[in-house]
């Protein structure tokens, strides 16, 4: 059986004798082009200078490594243990070069992993124009439903370039992650708590487009239904929210600390279309701007408790901006803001917007 704490002993006593540095996983490898997998060294097989994958605990006190015990595929497999945060993303492992990637096909990206501690993976894609410049990132998410430990599962994201051009431009090429989330609070896991999750047998293909379906009319199709903002957690009720002298609704740092007198954002999602829903579905605050300036701080849901969600049906969420600075806000939410469901109509995910103000 695999141990985070002998393998943690082992790489951190290595290390510290000067036989092994933290770092030696390291390499310049690239991705194999005369192989349908694009994903460089999946296994981990090869863990010298061609290993292909660049490890950033970035900032936290995260420990990565490779493990030759409890691999899911072959000899190795690559692990991340951390316990802490440090507002500068998650740390983990990302392929070193850009996989060019078609905009006109879809593609998958899985790996199959296991937990320790109830830790929390997270898979995300860094995207890049022809001339190689950053343009955004997809991802995963946290989820708030904990995978077994010591068992190995699989998780997919499903990307799709064409349906990502109206929010990034043209996508020319990724970058993978294999990453720990450390978003405690989101799966109720108590702050500073160690966890660790081990990544094994990484795919990144392209697959085939959905062929057109013989009845093409059975889709689901999602739309935020409505958006407002009440006061208080649990029981949202428009009437009871603050009002400034213009009538925009205010958010009270200070009353926030309380649930009797907290004020929330809810917003309604529904499926319009004529087929199930059948899977999560994700979320996303988009086109934020404080003072009427953009601000660049995205919120992500996942909307449903349930993984589906039929024809007519409807599910509420409810959040609250926490850790934002004073002043007047305005923003949107997008449903499914990925592009991970194939819907009748692509362009009804917006909802529409709303105004509110922030004050101490």
């Amino acid at each position: 059986m695999f141990s985070i704490k002998d393998v943690k002993t082992q790489v951190v006593a290595l290390a510290l004798a000067g036989t092994v540095a933290l770092s030696s996983v390291l390499g310049s490898g690239v991705a194999l082009a005369n192989s349908p997998n694009l994903a460089p060294n999946p296994s981990f097989e090869t863990v010298g200078s061609d290993f292909g994958w660049v490890m950033d605990a970035k900032g936290t006190d995260a420990l990565l490594g490779t493990a030759t015990k409890g691999q899911f595929a072959g000899d190795h497999a690559v692990w991340v243990y951390a316990s802490e945060p440090a507002n500068q993303g998650w740390p983990g492992f990302t392929t070193e070069e850009i996989i060019p990637v078609d905009s006109n096909k879809e593609y998958t990206f899985s790996a199959s992993y296991t937990t320790h501690y109830g830790g929390l993976p997270w898979m995300d894609m860094a995207l890049f124009d022809a001339g190689g410049k950053h343009v955004g990132s997809v991802s995963t998410g946290t989820s708030s439903a904990q995978e077994s430990d010591n068992t190995w599962h699989e998780q997919t994201y499903n990307f799709k370039p064409e349906l990502l051009k109206k929010y990034f431009g043209d996508i020319a090429g990724v970058k993978l992650g294999l990453k720990l989330s450390l978003n405690y609070g989101f799966a109720g896991i108590e702050e500073g708590t160690f966890t660790a999750v081990i990544y094994d047998d990484v795919k990144f293909e392209a697959v085939a487009a959905n062929e057109p379906d013989s009845d093409p009319d059975l889709e689901p199709d999602l739309v935020v239904t409505s958006i407002s903002m009440g006061c208080c957690w649990y029981g949202s009720d428009p009437e009871k929210a603050l009002f400034n002298t213009n009538g925009i609704p205010v958010f009270s740092i200070q009353k926030q600390w309380k649930a009797e007198t907290r004020s929330i954002i809810t917003f309604n999602v529904k499926n319009v279309g004529t087929a199930d829903v059948t899977g999560p579905i994700k979320a996303a605050t988009v086109k934020v701007t404080k003072d009427g300036v953009e601000y660049k701080y995205p919120k992500k849901f996942t909307v449903n408790e349930s993984p589906s969600l039929s024809p007519g049906q409807e599910v509420r969420h409810e959040w609250w901006p926490s850790g934002w600075k004073p002043g007047l806000y305005t923003l949107q939410v997008m449903v499914d803001h990925s592009g991970q469901i194939d819907e009748l109509d692509e362009g009804n995910n917006l909802s529409e917007v709303i105004e509110f103000e922030i004050v101490p």
